[in-house]
């Protein structure tokens, strides 16, 4: 009887094993799963160093032509420092040019991918520059037109209620630069849309232009060759011809033009 009970567990104690191995065979390949994104993550953190062929040829030509653009803007909002300071942030500026020369260097030295890098942080930094001398800008012109349209309208009733031989004389100069209070408000109209745009470099131009109409109103609306003089000092740096390029000096002798029309009559 003892044996024949000891063969009936035998039987009942191998399925038993049997039904234990197949858990532990499933354990090994749930573990090989957890491990696997291991040498990924690794190869994309060692991948970011690798640059190809290809990806430096477009890194030279992106950091060139940031190269070009960027010290085309540099140079305007220099330019607009030395004419009105209130547009011009020494720290930014200094920042601006510090990191323009670390791009320059690294170009030389053919690191391009890092050269475009720094390059763009450049553009983003110059660009916050630009939107901070636009908004001086836009308030500075707008108050020189302002006035200017004001003193119009003051000249206007006096030739208006007085009828003297001055204010008569006066009243013919308002007439001549009305229209140049138009292209005035017109060129302000330009630039506060680029501006809204985040189109910097096209509004400043705009506020320029603007700008120079507003200070030739104010001297042509002067009481007398003092006060012209006066004026003419006062806005010296933005009238003065050495502190622009061709372009800008064409520009400004279009606005100078109609100065030269009452002696022509």
């Amino acid at each position: 009887m003892i044996a024949i009970f000891a063969m009936a567990v035998v039987p009942l104690a191998l399925p038993a094993q049997d039904s234990v191995k197949p858990k532990k065979a499933a354990e090994k390949p749930a573990a090989k799963k957890e491990e696997a994104p291991t040498p990924n993550k690794e190869g994309e953190k060692s991948g970011a160093r690798e640059v190809t062929y290809l990806d430096l040829v477009h890194a030279r030509d992106k950091a060139l032509k940031l190269k070009e653009d960027n010290m085309r803007d540099i140079q305007l909002l220099n330019a607009l420092g030395a004419s009105m300071s209130e547009a011009y942030d020494k720290g930014a500026s200094d920042q601006i040019a510090t990191e323009y020369k670390d791009a320059l260097k690294l170009i030389y030295r053919m690191e391009y991918v890092g050269a475009e890098k720094t390059l763009r942080t450049n553009r983003e930094n110059i660009a916050a520059a630009m939107g901070k001398a636009s908004e001086v800008f836009r308030k500075k012109t707008t108050e020189m037109l302002n006035h200017s349209a004001d003193r119009m309208a003051d000249l206007d009733m006096q030739a208006e209620n007085t009828g003297s031989a001055e204010a008569i004389r006066m009243a013919g100069v308002v007439q001549r630069n009305q229209h140049r209070l138009s292209v005035g408000y017109q060129q302000l109209t330009l630039a506060s849309t680029a501006e809204k745009h985040r189109r910097y470099a096209e509004a400043l131009s705009h506020y320029r232009l603007a700008r120079l109409h507003a200070i030739y109103l104010q001297i042509e609306l002067a009481k007398d060759e003092n006060e012209k003089n006066s004026l003419r000092a006062k806005y010296r740096n933005e009238l003065d011809e050495k502190r622009v390029t061709k372009e800008d000096s064409a520009e400004k002798e279009a606005v100078a033009a109609p100065e030269k029309k009452p002696a022509g009559k």
